[in-house]
């Protein structure tokens, strides 16, 4: 019972370490343009959400078939993600709803989480949005090692960055107006 406890703590100390190097991380982006990062083939639903052609290993951001997609760098250990999950929602929804999705197209990529983690935080928060997870900080080095949440509109034609958010974003039907002229 008492190793069980140390192992708990230790492991609780291990998210909130974790969690505490990914808020302190750099607060802005420092690149112009979207790096090239191959990301795994979500499975066949996302797949088809994205536009890709299911079956193959990997794809590049610009192949999604959209005019931009909203990349949100989020990790489940951190608590402004999970307060954030059911804006994050209600943010896809709205777009689906004013037949937006051929414009934006909104995915999940989680610093130092591993899959399970992303599997865990997308059943927890039903997020209906692709999520991809980066267990060792692979893509999050190339995005700059910023904080979480943090949110990057990128335009597909030239992977140039339009926005980026740091942190909550509230009001969702804010957040798409700027999203939609940024």
């Amino acid at each position: 019972m008492f190793r069980n406890h140390l192992i708990n703590n230790f492991s609780l100390q291990i998210a909130v370490f974790i969690c505490m190097l990914i808020l302190f991380a750099p607060s802005s982006l420092k690149a112009d343009s979207f790096p090239e990062i191959m990301l795994p083939m979500p499975e066949e639903e996302h797949s088809a959400y994205l536009g890709l052609e299911h079956g193959q290993d990997g794809f590049f951001l610009n192949e999604v078939a959209a005019e931009t997609v909203l990349v949100q760098i989020f990790s489940m250990y951190c608590p402004i993600c999970q307060r954030e999950a059911e804006a994050v929602n209600e943010l896809y929804y709205m777009i689906q709803d004013k037949g937006l999705e051929g414009q934006i197209k909104v995915i999940g990529i989680a610093p130092g989480n591993s899959a399970f983690e992303v599997s865990v935080f997308r059943d927890q928060y039903d997020i209906p949005f692709p999520l991809f997870p980066d267990p060792e900080f692979e893509w999050h080095k190339l995005l700059g090692e910023v904080g979480t949440p943090y949110f990057i509109l990128v335009e597909i034609q030239d992977l140039g960055l339009l926005l980026t958010h740091k942190g909550a974003f509230e009001d969702p039907a804010v957040f798409l107006k700027r999203l939609s002229s940024p």
